[in-house]
């Protein structure tokens, strides 16, 4: 029986001879996307590509280690395991105790959010519990300190069920070769398969889950599985392809964008990686000390990285190009020191002492999780608590969120649109129209329903409300489609009133002039009454950790006038194109805090109902005007 593969070939010894150069190459590109993206430098608007070079990476590493403990009749399970929790476990422990401690002292009005992430880091299910609260590309993900810990977490349940497996057809291995690798084939293309569909679906979910995100790492797989056939290929021939796929992953590091994420061009990435490491070509500029180092470093510069960044953008010093490089190389330094005195040491490589430890970490972060906020802080107890959870609680009925207001990551098909009722009883039908900032408002609106009014809301995130809007959510964009090309044509005559708003500053002057004028346009030649419910304001970070940090540090953030000067600027054009049809709430003098820290908006710029609350005297003054003019 033949075998594709060589094992001849292969010591898995950590030697200078069979050091493999260009896995550690490849990990510097992927730790240097990643890091130069998340830190805002030009022009890597695709550094996310970097994690998908990881997974393919772990992928083949791990497709490496328990083949060859096959082939010599040494692999055990928990053998396996105990590498694992010694790799990963001490260094990502030691940064959730240090920045605990961090967050703790410099800004305790995150501790909820960070311990609610810290919890579920220990015991690597945290890209559950984002997907469950927070889309990775959303701005209030960026307040989170341990964002950058889904991966590891998907890393982690694949290397508990990626064994298993292996285990079950560990005898079509040794006696079938090709069937092994066929069936390795099929679930590439089952869990490809699965990412395409849940991306069409709930982009977050295709993010986030592991299953989805498997055939990433068995694509590395498969890179070992046909070392041995690409070796016959001529050295020449070998360096020209992988020199392309070098030069592939470069362009995919830089032109991709903000496009949904992972999808059918994940691919790319993937397969010029796969290839990289099929091909085994060591350049000469890769076989030298500090390429070496670097790339043991790029797993503790990888943890550190990213709270480092949270850390200085709650402080305002990540704004200028050469504090976001200062703060780079600070997260290199703790990354040098992670791997010298944690990574390195005998101490941390004891397998108990690790899980005694991740098991308290657990335990003292879920239970200091679920205290009151009051116990940590009389004074700004409202603010930590609101920073932490009010979309997950205030916030569902304030929205009508999974009732009124669709999301748009779950397909537009199931939403019911049972809700979207036109009155018929001599009500007024006004429908509230837009994105979250029309949404956040429809709790108070309700309160229209006790003047003889029926609302009627259409409401769904990060889209303005118009036919083929471009946005990143397609499931909010056929909701719009829905609404402009049936329901208000549909029912033209019974609709009395539309007020729209949106989050106007997001756009450009000559966007919004394109978007407003068709909207003006449609509801013009349906002959219906609309108005517009004016800009809110924006702040650089979420205002609960904004006006703590005011308070308590006089921080000034540089660049809060440059934002608070696009919203002046854009509610003025606003004002001017729209006239009386535009509800000025920018110049609407309101509370900020209540008496108790109460905020009036709960991320950065989306308001509590404390908030909206404030405005309802001036809305429903234009509204009444509208529908009974004097």
């Amino acid at each position: 029986m033949s075998k594709i593969l060589d094992f001849k070939k292969f010591t898995f010894v950590s030697t200078d001879k069979n050091f493999r150069f260009d896995i550690s190459f490849l990990r510097i590109i992927a730790v240097f996307a990643v890091v130069f993206y998340h830190y805002n430098i030009f022009p890597f608007r695709s550094g996310f590509v970097g994690v998908d070079i990881f997974f393919v990476i772990s992928g083949y590493l791990m497709t490496r280690i328990i083949l060859l403990s096959f082939e010599n009749n040494s692999f055990t399970l928990l053998e396996f395991y105990k590498r694992r929790i010694v790799r990963i476990f001490p260094a990502l422990l030691v940064l959730l105790l240090l920045f605990s401690a961090i967050v703790f002292v410099f800004v305790p009005i995150q501790l909820f959010q960070y311990l609610r992430s810290a919890y579920s880091s220990s015991l690597f299910f945290s890209n559950i519990l984002y997907y469950l609260n927070d889309g990775y590309f959303n701005a209030s993900a960026h307040n989170n300190f341990l964002l950058h810990t889904w991966s590891l977490s998907v890393e982690w349940q694949f290397y508990m069920v990626y064994p298993i497996l292996l285990l079950f057809l560990r005898k079509i291995y040794h006696f079938n070769i090709k069937l092994f690798t066929f069936i390795f084939c099929i679930l590439i293309v089952i869990s490809f398969l699965s990412m395409i569909y849940h991306s069409t679906k709930d982009v977050n979910y295709s993010f986030y889950i592991f299953y989805t995100r498997a055939w990433e790492m068995l694509c590395g797989g498969l890179a070992f599985l046909y070392y041995s056939n690409i070796t016959i290929i001529k050295r020449q021939i070998k360096i020209v392809l992988a020199v392309i796929c070098y030069l592939i992953l470069g362009c995919c590091i830089v032109l991709f964008g903000s496009q949904s994420w992972p999808s059918s061009v994940t691919i790319i990435p993937v397969i010029a990686t796969t290839l990289i490491l099929g091909l085994n070509v060591d350049f000469a500029f890769f076989k030298n000390s500090l390429s070496k180092y670097l790339g043991d470093v790029s797993y503790s510069f990888y943890l550190y990285h990213w709270p480092i960044y949270v850390l200085s953008m709650f402080f305002g010093l990540n704004y200028s190009i050469q504090s976001r490089i200062s703060f780079i190389l600070i997260s290199l330094i703790c990354a040098v020191l992670s791997f010298e005195f944690v990574e390195k040491k005998a101490f941390f490589k004891n397998v108990k002492l690790s899980l005694i430890a991740c098991t308290l970490i657990f335990a003292v972060t879920l239970f200091l999780n679920k205290m009151n906020a009051s116990i940590y802080s009389k004074k700004f107890g409202n603010l930590m608590s609101v920073s932490y959870d009010y979309v997950k609680k205030e916030g569902k009925k304030q929205y009508n969120i999974g009732t009124r207001h669709f999301t748009g990551n779950k397909p537009f098909r199931n939403f019911n649109l049972s809700f979207l009722k036109v009155a018929d009883n001599g009500k007024k039908n006004v429908v509230l129209l837009g994105d979250s900032h029309a949404g956040m408002f429809a709790q108070t609106f309700e309160n229209l329903d006790r003047k003889n009014i029926n609302l009627i809301q259409i409401t769904s995130d990060a889209t303005y409300p118009m036919l083929n809007s471009k946005s990143e959510l397609k499931e909010s964009v056929n909701y719009f489609n829905y609404a402009f090309s049936s329901f208000f044509k549909l029912n033209k005559n019974k609709i009395d009133l539309v007020v729209i708003a949106s989050n106007y500053a997001v756009y450009t002057k000559e966007e919004l002039e394109k978007k407003i004028n068709f909207t003006n346009n449609y509801f013009d030649k349906l002959n219906i009454k609309y108005s517009y419910l004016g800009q809110t304001q924006t702040y650089p970070i979420e205002y609960p950790t904004y006006i703590y940090m005011k308070t308590r540090y006089n921080i000034d953030f540089p660049l809060e006038n440059k934002i608070f000067e696009k919203n002046t600027e854009i509610n003025e054009y606003l004002k001017l194109k729209l006239d009386k049809k535009y509800i000025d709430i920018l110049n609407y003098k309101i509370k900020n805090l209540s008496q108790n820290y109460y905020p009036y908006i709960y991320d950065n710029n989306h308001l509590t109902l404390y908030g909206t609350e404030q405005y309802r005297n001036v809305i429903f003054q234009n509204i009444d005007h509208i529908l009974y003019p004097h």
